[in-house]
């Protein structure tokens, strides 16, 4: 009886001891996203989904949090308050390298983890806007303080014929300007987010809408010195009422963290997602086209180093 007894007890305490060591090595990794009817809100949940499945094997649980977007995101990520976030290029590298509206609070600790889809600047109007000229007067929402599209839009404007002055601002969130626009509130918005997002979606089978081009002359004066910033084109068809292509300019979605997330964290969450990105590929259709060369294309901080060492393992940076 009494060797019974310390039979169980020794697979009990052993049990135990493995059960606190997986409970140690538990590693909790939120990841920001954006506005839960944007493009970057299930891009990440898939990420996360992902990595869970493997998380008896590596520790890590990740979370996502619907955030203000991507300056939100850097901003939270520089004070530990998130350990990832997506963030549009053009907000990553004015972070990094401490200029424009991080001018004087350059983030020197954000580091590059991949890069995903293109992000076209979608200006979505109603049905009596057809031209980019036609905003001027009109109340249109730029985007909430700390977001990508605001600064986008803020960019924009330094290059046009008219500027911000000329329009009525206003400063929703992207979940938001649906409804407002529906409503008559505004008369147009924008919005830097991959085709086909639901937010667009909603709006364009219940309404009537247009999207905006914005002129060749105007993006070639928007690149110069902005090396984030791409020409880019909205397919026809997508949108309801949108039927031939729209010229506009587009940043790249990217996944950043800081120095202050370990190494093998990064490691492996990278090596979990590429092992398994056929199925990351199929979670949204802005993923479809997604390749590692692509992915490791159009970043706007050094790598991280976890994330490097994987890729130097692949053989896909030397």
């Amino acid at each position: 009886m009494k060797r019974g007894t310390t039979f169980l007890l020794v697979i009990f305490l052993v049990s135990s001891l493995q059960a606190g060591e997986a409970f140690a090595k538990r590693i909790y990794v939120t990841i920001g996203a954006g506005s839960v009817t944007g493009v970057y809100f299930p891009t990440a949940g898939a990420m996360a989904k992902i990595v869970n499945k493997k998380r008896k094997e590596h520790g890590i649980r990740a979370t996502v949090e619907s955030t203000g977007g991507s300056t939100y995101n850097v901003n939270s990520m520089s004070l530990g308050e998130l350990d990832m976030g997506l963030v549009q290029s053009d907000v990553g590298y004015r972070a990094y390298n401490g200029v424009g509206d991080f001018k004087g609070r350059k983030v020197g600790k954000l580091r590059s983890v991949l890069s995903l889809h293109a992000e076209p600047f979608h200006i979505v109007a109603n049905e009596k806007i057809k031209t980019f000229a036609d905003l001027k007067g009109k109340r249109v929402n730029i985007g909430n303080p700390g977001s990508g599209q605001r600064s986008s839009a803020e960019a924009l404007f330094t290059v046009t014929p008219f500027g911000l002055g000329d329009i009525v601002v206003e400063g929703l969130k992207a979940s938001e300007a649906p409804d407002f626009m529906a409503d008559g509130r505004i008369d147009a918005y924008f919005y830097t987010v991959g085709v086909g997002s639901a937010n667009i979606m909603d709006v364009a089978t219940s309404h009537k809408i247009n999207i905006i081009a914005v002129d060749d002359d105007v993006v070639a004066k928007l690149k110069e010195g902005r090396p984030y910033y791409v020409s880019a084109e909205i397919p026809g068809g997508i949108y309801p009422n949108v039927d031939k292509p729209v010229k506009t300019f587009a940043v790249k979605a990217t996944l950043l963290t800081t120095t202050d997330v370990p190494d093998d964290v990064v490691y492996n969450l990278v090596k979990t997602l590429f092992e398994d990105l056929d199925t990351f590929k199929k979670t949204h259709p802005v993923l479809n086209n997604l390749t590692p060369a692509k992915m490791l294309e159009g970043l706007s901080a050094p790598f991280h180093p976890g994330a490097e060492k994987y890729y130097r393992e692949r053989g896909w940076v030397k």
